[in-house]
C-alpha cells in the first residue's frame, strides 16, 4: 500500500453497503400497479414513468417497509445500480461509478419535496448531502434517476440524483399507527395522521422512532459493549392551504436527531516491519482466536455519532392561466453532526506501559463547543412551466438561488499518530488529553457556498410520436473558507499530561495569526438534447447526450496541500426502450446503455516529505487535485411480470464498466518529494461493483377475502466485488454478495384494517467485507468495514379513517 493513506484514512470513511435490487413498483392499498399508474417527477412535472425517456427506478413506501428500509443506508438492497457509501447520517450516494471524495461535494443529488439536501460543511469529515435517519417513512415514492441531471437538478447531480416524494395531505381523515420488532432487540414505532382542518385546509403528521442494539460487539473493555447500533427520532408535519381557486400553499417542517456509538472496522493484517504492525498482530489474533466475525476493538470511554436537522420547505403554485403555472419552493435548514470515533479502532498498548497507555493511531474527534459540521441552508427556486403551440409545446423556466452559511465554527483535534495516551481518559479538549508524547493539530474553520443558477428545458412534439427535448443551464458557484491551525504538544516531562499551543500547524503562518482565508469561483453551462421515438403506447425508445458538471471549492483544513480544487465535468451518451405489454400476461421491460466521459476528475492525493527540505521529514497532507481522466460504459435492464394474478416476477440486471484512464499529478509539491494518487491509471472506479442483479418473485396466497390478502415474496440478490482503492493493494476489494431476503405480509387480516407482516433480511447471514482500508505499508496494518448481519422481525400496522 503507498504512503498516501497515512493521512487520507484519517478521514476517509469507506464504509459502503453495496447491494443491486430489481425495480419495484408504485402499489395503491396494496396491490401493484401497472406502469401507466407510476407517477413520477424526474422532470419537475408529473408524468407517467413510461413516458420519461430517463433511466429511473421507482420505489413506494410499502415496498420501503416490506424491505425493511429505515435508512438511506439501505436503499442500495431495493434500487437497481444505486450503491450507498459510508453509514448513518455520514451515507452518500454512488451512481454508475460516481462517488464523493472526502471534502468534495456529492457526485448524486439527494432532493427531498424538490429542495436539495442540506449540506453539512465538509471542511474534516463528510456530513449533510444525502438522506439521513428518519428520511424514507411516510413517503409517496423514491425516484432514482441515473446519469446527469445538470439542467433541472443543477449542478453535483453528476452521476444522478435520488428524489424522496414524502405523503402529501389530503382531504380525508386518516392515520395509522405501525409497530416493528426484530433481532438485536430492535424496536420500531411509526405513527401517522392526516386531517383535514376545512375545506381550504389539510394537514398532516407523522413520527418514525427506532432502536436496535450494534452487531458489532466491543471486546477491548472500553466504551459500549457495541457499535454499528441504531437510535433516532423523526418528526415531520405538512400544511396544505388552498390560499384560492388557483393558488396552493405547501409546508413542510421535519427534524430528526440521531445518536449512536458508529461504525468501527476490523483489523485483519498487519506488516510487523512497519509502524505499527507488530503492535497490530495481537489485536488480530484475539479476533481469530475469539471466533466472532463481527468483534472490533477500540479505545474511546466516549464515543459518539450524533446528527441533528432541522428543515422547512414551503412550495407555493399559481395556476395562473390554462397554460402557465408558477411555482415558487423555497427552503431553510440547519444541520449539525459530531464525530467522536476512533477511526481506526485500535487497541495496541503503548510498550513498557504495562498496559497503562495506548499508542493513538487516529481518531475523528470535535471538542467540546464545537462540531464536526454546522451548517445552516438557505434556497429558493423559482419555476414557469406552461404549454403552447397548441399543446405540442411543453416548457419550464426557472431561477435558482442557494446559499449555504457556517451555523458556527467547526473543530478537529486528536492526539497524534504514535502518541502515547493513558487508557480510560474522555477527553474533550487540549486541556483534558492525558498523554506523555506525541502532539495535536487544532483546527478550527467554516465554510461558505453560494449557487445561482437560470435554466430552461422544453420538448417539441414534431408528430404525435417523435418528441424532441432540449435544455439548458447557466451556474455560479463560489465558495469561502476560514481555518485556524495550531500545534500542541504534550510537556509533562514524560508524565501524562493536557495538551500545549506552542505554535501554528503545517501550512500556517505565524505572520498570519495561525490563519488561512481563501475563495473560489466558477460559471458553467450544462445542457441536454433527446430525442424520443413512441411507435405506439406501449414502446418508447429514446437517445440523449447530455452535459453535467461538479462544482470546485475551498478545502479550508487542507492549507498544508492544495486547499482549493476546479470543477470537473461529464459527457454522458444514452439509448433506452420502454416496453409494456397487456393481457393474460402483462408487465413492462425497460432497457438503457449508456457511455460516460469524465474530465478533470477530482482526486483524493497524498504528499509526504522524506527529505527535510521545505518542511520537517515525515510531513504529510492530502489534497483534491483535479487529476483524473475516466469513462464508464453499461447496460440497466429492470422489468415486471405478471405471469398470472397471484404470481409476479420483478428483476433487473446491471453492468457497469468504469476505468481511470490517466491521472496526471506533479511528481513534487513544495515542501513536499512524494506525490501519491488513490487511484492509479488502469484503475476501475471505487465503490462500482461490475455485474448485479437481483431477482424477486411475490406470491399471492389462495384465501378467501374475509381472511384477508397474503402474499410471500422472496429476493435474491448479487453484486460483483468492486475495489476500494488503487490497485496496489491487491486486497482491497469489497465482497461479493449473494444473499436472500424473504417477506410475509397478511393484509386486512380477519377483513380489518390490520395489516401483519414478517421480513428477514441477508437470511443465509452472509459475512461480507464493504470497504477496505489498506494501511499495510503505512501504518503496517490493513482494515476492512463489515457489511450487516441477517435482520429479521415482525411488524403489526393498524390503519384508521373515518369509516372505521
Amino acid at each position: 500500500m503507498n504512503r498516501l493513506h497515512i493521512r487520507a484514512a484519517l478521514f476517509a470513511t469507506v464504509s459502503a453497503h453495496v447491494f443491486m435490487a430489481g425495480q419495484v413498483h408504485a402499489q395503491a392499498d396494496g396491490e401493484t400497479a401497472t406502469a401507466d399508474e407510476i407517477i413520477v417527477n424526474a422532470r419537475r412535472v408529473e408524468e407517467r414513468l413510461q413516458d420519461v425517456p430517463i433511466s429511473i427506478s421507482v420505489v413506494n413506501q410499502e415496498q420501503l417497509t416490506k424491505a425493511n428500509v429505515f435508512s438511506s443506508d439501505d436503499l442500495g438492497r431495493v434500487v437497481p445500480g444505486l450503491n450507498v457509501k459510508g453509514a448513518d447520517s455520514t451515507s452518500t450516494f454512488a451512481i454508475r461509478g460516481f462517488s464523493q471524495e472526502l471534502r468534495t461535494s456529492a457526485a448524486v443529488g439527494t432532493y427531498f419535496a424538490d429542495v436539495v439536501a442540506p449540506r453539512g460543511g465538509g471542511i474534516s469529515l463528510q456530513g449533510g448531502d444525502g438522506a439521513g435517519p428518519g428520511s424514507v417513512f411516510d413517503l409517496q415514492n423514491i425516484q432514482v434517476l441515473k446519469g446527469p441531471q445538470g439542467t433541472l437538478f443543477g449542478r453535483n447531480t453528476t452521476g444522478g440524483a435520488v428524489l424522496l416524494v414524502p405523503k402529501k395531505p389530503t382531504n380525508k381523515f386518516e392515520g395509522y399507527v405501525e409497530g416493528s420488532y426484530g433481532n438485536y432487540n430492535m424496536m420500531r414505532i411509526q405513527a401517522v395522521v392526516n386531517a383535514p382542518l376545512a375545506s381550504w385546509a389539510r394537514a398532516r403528521i407523522g413520527v418514525d422512532r427506532q432502536t436496535r442494539d450494534g452487531w458489532e460487539h466491543n471486546v477491548s473493555g472500553f466504551g459500549p459493549k457495541d457499535f454499528a447500533n441504531v437510535d433516532y427520532t423523526a418528526v415531520r408535519g405538512s400544511l396544505v392551504l388552498d390560499v384560492a381557486p388557483t393558488v396552493e400553499n405547501y409546508t413542510i417542517i421535519s427534524f430528526y436527531h440521531s445518536e449512536n456509538n458508529g461504525t468501527l472496522p476490523q483489523l485483519v493484517r498487519a506488516n510487523s516491519a512497519t509502524f505499527f504492525g507488530g503492535l497490530a498482530q495481537a489485536q488480530i489474533n484475539r479476533l481469530i482466536a475469539s471466533g466472532d466475525r463481527f468483534q472490533v476493538e477500540q479505545k474511546l470511554p466516549n464515543p459518539t455519532l450524533r446528527a441533528t436537522q432541522f428543515q422547512v420547505i414551503n412550495t407555493t403554485k399559481w395556476l395562473a392561466t390554462d397554460n402557465l403555472t408558477i411555482k415558487n419552493i423555497m427552503s431553510y435548514s440547519s444541520y449539525r453532526q459530531d464525530n467522536r470515533l476512533d477511526f481506526f479502532a485500535t487497541n495496541l498498548p503503548f510498550p513498557g506501559t504495562s498496559g497503562q497507555a495506548y499508542a493513538s493511531t487516529s481518531f475523528s474527534y470535535n471538542p467540546d463547543g464545537y462540531h464536526t459540521n454546522d451548517q445552516k441552508n438557505f434556497t429558493d427556486e423559482l419555476q414557469f412551466q406552461g404549454t403552447a403551440v397548441d399543446n405540442k409545446l411543453t416548457y419550464q423556466v426557472g431561477l435558482y438561488y442557494e446559499h449555504s452559511t457556517p451555523g458556527g465554527v467547526i473543530a478537529s483535534q486528536s492526539p497524534s499518530a504514535g502518541s502515547k495516551c493513558l487508557y480510560g481518559v474522555a477527553f474533550t479538549s487540549l486541556d483534558t488529553m492525558r498523554c506523555a508524547s506525541g502532539s495535536v493539530t487544532f483546527n478550527t474553520g467554516t465554510i461558505e457556498f453560494i449557487n445561482m443558477a437560470a435554466y430552461s428545458q422544453a420538448t417539441y412534439a414534431i408528430t404525435d410520436k417523435l418528441k424532441l427535448t432540449g435544455g439548458v443551464r447557466i451556474t455560479y458557484d463560489r465558495s469561502k473558507g476560514f481555518s485556524s491551525g495550531r500545534t500542541a504538544t504534550f510537556q509533562g516531562g514524560g508524565a501524562y499530561v493536557g495538551a500545549t499551543i506552542v505554535g501554528c500547524a503545517l501550512g500556517y503562518s505565524a505572520a498570519d495569526n495561525c490563519q488561512w482565508t481563501g475563495r473560489t469561483s466558477s460559471t458553467r453551462p450544462t445542457w441536454t438534447a433527446n430525442l424520443s421515438y413512441s411507435p405506439s403506447e406501449d414502446l418508447m425508445l429514446y437517445g440523449t447526450y447530455s452535459r453535467g458538471y461538479r462544482q470546485g471549492a475551498v478545502a479550508p483544513f487542507a492549507v498544508a496541500g492544495r486547499p482549493i480544487f476546479d470543477p470537473e465535468t461529464v459527457d454522458n451518451y444514452e439509448l433506452g426502450t420502454k416496453t409494456s405489454f397487456r393481457g393474460a400476461i402483462s408487465g413492462n421491460l425497460n432497457f438503457a446503455a449508456f457511455y460516460t466521459k469524465l474530465r478533470n476528475q477530482q482526486i483524493q492525493v497524498g504528499l509526504q516529505n522524506t527529505n527535510g527540505v521545505g518542511n520537517p521529514t515525515g510531513s504529510t497532507a492530502t489534497s483534491i487535485f483535479n487529476a483524473g481522466k475516466s469513462r464508464m460504459y453499461g447496460v440497466e435492464f429492470d422489468g415486471n411480470v405478471r405471469l398470472a394474478p397471484f404470481f409476479r416476477i420483478n428483476a433487473s440486471a446491471t453492468y457497469v464498466n468504469t476505468l481511470l484512464q490517466s491521472i496526471t499529478v506533479p511528481t513534487s509539491f513544495p515542501g513536499y518529494n512524494v506525490v501519491i494518487a488513490s487511484a492509479l491509471a488502469g484503475d476501475p472506479l471505487p465503490f462500482t461493483p461490475k455485474f448485479g442483479s437481483n431477482i424477486t418473485g411475490t406470491l399471492t396466497l389462495p384465501v378467501p377475502e374475509t381472511i384477508g390478502a397474503v402474499e410471500f415474496a422472496a429476493t435474491y440478490r448479487h453484486a460483483s466485488p468492486y475495489t476500494t482503492a488503487a490497485s496496489t493493494a491487491t486486497t482491497v476489494r469489497a465482497s461479493e454478495v449473494n444473499q436472500l431476503d424473504l417477506n410475509l405480509d397478511w393484509r386486512n387480516v380477519g377483513g380489518r384494517p390490520i395489516d401483519l407482516g414478517f421480513f428477514g433480511t441477508n437470511m443465509t447471514n452472509q459475512f461480507t467485507r464493504v470497504g477496505y482500508l489498506a494501511l499495510f505499508s503505512s501504518f503496517g496494518f490493513d482494515e476492512l468495514n463489515i457489511g450487516k448481519p441477517r435482520f429479521y422481525g415482525v411488524r403489526l400496522k393498524v390503519r384508521f379513517d373515518a369509516g372505521n
